[in-house]
């Protein structure tokens, strides 16, 4: 719990540290704008409040526990809602998700109260609030808790490992107490993990949780696949994947460098980092060969350690990053990869190999951009594996994936 509580110190003091300066913190950093971390609450106690329940919990702090024969009074449940509470709910699956529908139902009375308590003054604004939004803002107030192990307090017990981490907190966020959830965000996390990604080149399916980038395209990994075989030569005895995603690329790499190799993984996502474990386990006989490290940012979970070759998909859109889910995407002037460049030396043997990932999707100048950083880092492009792929956009029929294959001049 200690290691816990030095890195959520050490992400508030970088946030302070961004505030300063006036910039703008990305996502994985907002996490910690509010000082407000724990709640307790009647029958349970102290509980963790991760992010997205933040702004609920302590707007109006009514929050309240509704168990087992309390799920039976439906209308009870809804009224403490409509006006603004809170309430946790512990029991029986079935009858928690037939609040949720309840107040679904009765999503106009949710519009209605609201325009109630709103100051004369300010009806007009509140008359145009949506009904979808009264909705929203209703179901995100109802929450489910899970103990210090992220064990859920509902019957039957759904197999959801790594839940706090899933739901995007760091591990050890919750310092081994209880957490809330919403329901809304437990069946987010339940539906993503339900849908499985065949991977040709794996022989095998994988799964991707919320805002985890799917590995989709057969051709990237591909690509990968061939680059690792061409390293392979070069007998690598440790690896390390940049923002691991799925863990996609970590299991490919255990699989075409031999099971004696030593990989290391992480992504700044921490739900990514969890679904990277849960493929590990679902297809890895010894899923601790790997060693996953914590989230953060591209070589900050490292250990101070020279990789034979370092494994990096990095984003390859050219465009601010808008929520999470395109952290794996979005590059806003491709700073992410100058960061890259800036420190793989540090970590990089000097007779290593970086296999970079990449595509056109930006247009010739990103690639140029691109190749222009990699030359400025001291890198000289050994081999370039590469796949045309279709696209959707109107504008571009086709792109192309390209997975370079780097070594020091």
């Amino acid at each position: 719990m200690e290691g816990g509580r030095r890195w959520k110190q050490r992400r508030i003091d970088e946030v302070e540290a961004r505030k300063g300066e006036g910039k703008t913190l990305p996502p994985n950093l907002s996490i910690f704008q509010s000082s407000n971390l724990f709640y307790s609450v009647s029958n349970i106690g102290e509980l963790y409040v991760p992010v997205e329940c933040r702004d609920a919990v302590f707007a109006r702090a009514r929050v309240k526990l509704f168990a087992h024969q309390d799920l039976r009074h439906l209308n009870r449940i809804f009224t403490h809602i409509r006006h603004g509470g809170v309430a946790v709910v512990e029991g029986h699956w079935e009858q928690i998700t037939g609040v949720m529908d309840y107040i679904q139902r009765h999503k106009q009375d949710l519009v209605q109260q609201s325009q109630r308590e709103t100051k004369p003054r300010d009806r007009s604004a509140s008359r145009g609030r949506s009904t979808s939004r009264a909705l929203q803002e209703a179901l995100a107030r109802l929450m489910c808790w899970a103990d210090a192990d992220g064990i859920l307090q509902v019957e039957p017990l759904p197999t959801l490992p790594y839940l706090l981490e899933l739901a995007g907190e760091p591990p050890g966020a919750n310092d081994g107490k209880p957490f809330l959830l919403s329901l809304t965000k437990i069946q987010q996390i339940q539906n993503a993990l339900s849908d499985t990604y065949p991977i040709h080149a794996l022989d095998a399916s994988l799964v991707a949780s919320e805002n985890v980038l799917a590995p989709r395209s057969q051709e990237t990994i591909a690509c990968f696949q061939e680059a690792l075989q061409y390293v392979r030569q070069d007998a690598p005895a440790t690896v390390a994947d940049i923002g691991c995603g799925s863990g996609c690329l970590t299991l490919l790499a255990r699989q075409e460098l031999g099971g004696q190799i030593e990989i290391y993984a992480s992504d700044l996502l921490p739900e990514a980092v969890a679904t990277t474990k849960l493929n590990l386990q679902r297809l890895l006989s010894d899923p601790d060969a790997v060693h996953v490290m914590p989230p953060g940012d591209l070589f900050d979970p490292f250990p101070p350690h020279r990789f034979d070759a370092i494994i990096f998909n990095a984003p390859w859109v050219v465009a601010r990053v808008r929520n999470r889910a395109e952290l794996a995407i979005h590059d806003e002037k491709q700073e992410t990869v100058k960061r890259f460049f800036a420190q793989v030396s540090d970590f990089l043997k000097p007779d290593g190999t970086i296999l970079l990932g990449y595509a056109d999707a930006s247009g010739p100048k990103a690639i140029d951009n691109l190749e222009a950083i990699i030359t400025g880092a001291g890198f000289k492009v050994e081999t370039l594996f590469k796949r045309r792929v279709a696209t959707h956009r109107s504008k571009r029929k086709w792109e192309q994936i390209r997975v370079y294959v780097l070594r020091r001049v």
